[in-house]
């Protein structure tokens, strides 16, 4: 007796999808270039520095942090975007108003608030759920489960209106009859939705394509409502400006996550059990499951699509593909073998509420009491750019092949074909990203053989500097072991040194500079007498062994001896 039955899921998102996982793209951990996002280690990055850079940096995170130092650290990273591209870990496509606005903001004060104090516009990227291993996105088991729920949940009520309940829990409770109304007890045991186990669906996606891409959400009224002067009034989001920046699965992208689905059953278990177990008759499985996905969340796509169509918000394209997918789905759907799910922030409220209960809180101006009615009354919608009124998406629909898990699963080339003209626009983008990746490479490998033959460089200097200090420490310990006498003379010889190394191959004339400091050492040796016999000599030698070298015409014979003689030279040397 078959206890359990797997299926295999292949999932191809349908409109953009973001799945919340609780983390941002940091501002400080990340740069935008070229369109594209590119996440580092903060950490790892510090390494490829330079010691200024690195001092900066350091002086910048030792600040107390408030939204200047914020905003300070945000601009070091930026102004210095090109040494740290090479270092990334992830590479994400970014929409034309998401660089648009990135350039326009980073580093500078987004608002000021009524007191006059700054508020930065920290640029935090909301990032959708991924593998922090793979670091490819994931479509979590439980977000999927939840859409397959509140299918469910819809099915059963079969559209009656809401009795009284204390809360979602307690209504839930009662459709699927775990709850017991008497001793106001829940029995999740009986819940029978603890027979359906779904996996996370991991990437799947074509090899070398972008699994994601960073794009904005706005806010628009779901009717058009006209002010006094005839002007569409905007939603309460929109007229503040709000807006958010959002990393998500593009749409599209055929098969891009594959999952998989359980169904556990409790066939020929004993009598004894069956207030212990979900009531029989709620015991789904997967073509009751694929049934009712179908029949709760086709029915909110389409009415969605024809509402955003008549407000010319919707992307003509988009709604082609999507029709033309539909129609070729039609069997599919009708055999359970696929079915529509909508998972993920901005889904609409619609899409986790039941038909006939629904109470959608619409809130007002300040202090006023809250509307509930069965509709929201705008739409979170994805956008290329901030002001964009056409060619919008909504978020989060997907559609969902279902196969036995040791099937052979043949390809869909309905869907292929409708998915073919976005593939070839992502591996467009893919291309072109690898191409810049490759250039940004090469400038690091030229700025990397720069830094390093700098550094040798340095290294070099600092080793001879090293080198000369050492030797100029070890001359004046010798230095001092010498008389006054013989430390003039041993000056003599570097400063005759110093001065051959200045003026190279020409000479100084005579009576200047080294030749009057010759003069003067041998008057004073002549006239001191604590200069000793020896010390006059060795005088006597360093002038003999330089003086030709640095002064015009010593070199000559007759010139020299009869500058020797004026030197006093012989009577240094104690000869006669």
């Amino acid at each position: 007796m078959n206890m359990l039955d797997v299926y295999q899921l292949l999932i191809t998102p349908l409109s953009p999808v973001h799945v919340g996982c609780g983390e941002s793209y940091e501002p400080t951990n990340y740069v935008i270039e070229g369109g594209i996002l590119y996440e580092f280690d903060t950490a790892a990055v510090t390494g490829t520095l330079d010691g200024a850079d690195r001092k900066g940096l350091l002086e910048l995170a030792s600040r107390r942090p408030t939204t200047e130092m914020i905003q300070a650290v945000q601009k070091f990273f930026y102004e210095r975007r090109r040494k740290l591209l090479a270092h990334a870990l992830q590479h994400v496509p970014v929409l034309p108003g998401v660089t648009a606005l990135y350039a326009r903001r980073v580093g500078q004060t987004a608002s000021r608030e009524a007191d006059g104090r700054k508020v930065i516009n920290k640029l935090e990227l909301d990032r959708t759920a991924y593998n922090p291993v793979s670091r490819q996105p994931v479509l979590f088991g439980s977000s999927l489960k939840g859409a397959i729920r509140t299918a469910l949940l819809d099915q059963v009520n079969a559209g009656r209106p809401a009795q009284e309940s204390k809360g979602l829990h307690e209504f839930q409770g009662r459709l699927f009859r775990y709850y017991d109304r008497d001793n106001r007890h829940m029995h999740l045991e009986r819940d029978p939705m603890r027979l359906v186990h779904v996996a996370d669906a991991v990437w799947n996606g074509e090899r070398g394509l972008y699994a994601t891409h960073i794009r904005l959400a706005v806010n628009r009224k779901k009717a058009p409502v006209k002010d006094e002067q005839g002007r569409l009034r905007k939603s309460q989001a929109e007229a503040k400006d709000l807006y958010q920046v959002l990393e998500c699965l593009p749409a599209w992208h055929y098969r891009a996550f594959a999952g998989q689905l359980r169904v556990q059953y409790l066939t020929g278990l004993p009598k004894r059990l069956d207030g212990m177990v979900p009531a029989a008759d709620l015991r789904f499985d997967v073509a009751r499951i694929a049934q009712a996905c179908n029949a709760f969340y086709r029915h909110l796509l389409e009415e969605e699509v024809r509402q955003l169509r008549e407000r010319g918000f919707l992307d003509p394209r988009w709604d082609k593909t999507l029709q033309t997918l539909l129609q070729k789905a039609e069997e599919k759907f009708t055999r359970g073998e696929a079915f529509l799910l909508r998972v993920g922030r901005h889904s609409g409220a619609e899409s986790v509420t039941l038909n006939g209960v629904r109470k959608i809180r619409i809130m007002k101006g300040k202090d006023e009491t809250p509307d509930y009615l069965p509709t929201a009354k705008t739409w979170w919608l994805a956008a290329e750019e901030k002001d964009q009124m056409h060619n919008l998406l909504p978020f989060g629909w997907l559609l969902v092949e279902v196969y036995p898990m040791q099937a052979d699963v043949p390809e869909w080339n309905a869907l292929k074909d409708v998915c073919t003209p976005y593939l070839e626009q992502a591996r467009r983008l893919a291309e072109a990203l690898q191409r810049k990746l490759a250039e940004s490479a090469a400038a690091h490998r030229e700025a990397e053989e720069s830094r390093r033959v700098a550094e040798a460089e340095r290294q070099r200097r600092e080793e001879e500097e090293r080198r000369k200090a050492q030797e100029a420490a070890a001359r004046q310990a010798w230095l001092a072991t010498l008389s006054p006498q013989m430390r003039e003379v041993e000056d003599f010889k570097a400063k005759a040194q110093a001065r051959k190394a200045q003026l190279g191959t020409g000479k100084e004339k005579a009576n200047t500079g080294i030749h009057t400091l010759a003069q003067q050492l041998v008057k004073s040796a002549l006239e001191n007498p604590d200069w000793t016999v020896e010390e006059k000599r060795s005088l006597a030698e360093a002038i003999e062994t330089w003086l030709p070298q640095l002064v015009e015409r010593l070199d000559h014979k007759d010139n020299w001896k009869e500058a020797r003689k004026k030197l006093k030279l012989a009577m240094l040397k104690g000869e006669s």
